[in-house]
């Protein structure tokens, strides 16, 4: 637990040094991972597999860290869109405590509910890209 906390301190450390052009590339890359996470556990309801359903809530989880820092926020966001920083930043949140809550109803076997916490994952994420992306 230590090593994983140690490695987001020092990417948030990085990724609040950045310069636009590299933090466009960290918030791809975070963008892609959290895709990822969100397809397996789309997957691991598909195919009854709660393993790669809680593999993918530890990914979402992880890379949404990223968006826990007001500074990284800051730098991904657009020029025209920088003062959308709290709105980002409650939508990190809100995937936070989706995920969280989604991890309780896993472990009570309550799938259902489980899954409406992953809808409420995908509805922060399509909050925020309607609002940041001008949808």
């Amino acid at each position: 637990m230590k090593k994983i906390f140690t490695l987001f301190a020092a990417a948030f450390c990085v990724a609040s040094t950045l310069n636009a052009a590299d933090a466009e590339k960290v918030n791809a890359m975070v963008m892609i991972n959290m895709e990822n996470g969100l397809a397996s556990i789309q997957k691991g309801f598909l195919y009854n597999n709660l393993d790669m359903i809680k593999s993918g809530v530890d990914q979402v989880q992880k890379e949404n860290m990223v968006y826990h820092d007001r500074k990284v926020i800051k730098s991904i966001l657009p020029e025209n869109r920088k003062q959308m920083e709290n709105l980002a930043l409650i939508t990190s949140k809100r995937i936070e405590n989706a995920a969280e809550e989604m991890k309780s109803y896993l472990a009570l076997k309550q799938m259902k509910k489980a899954h409406s916490a992953f809808s409420d994952i995908v509805n922060a994420c399509t909050d925020c890209h309607t609002l940041v992306r001008g949808w």
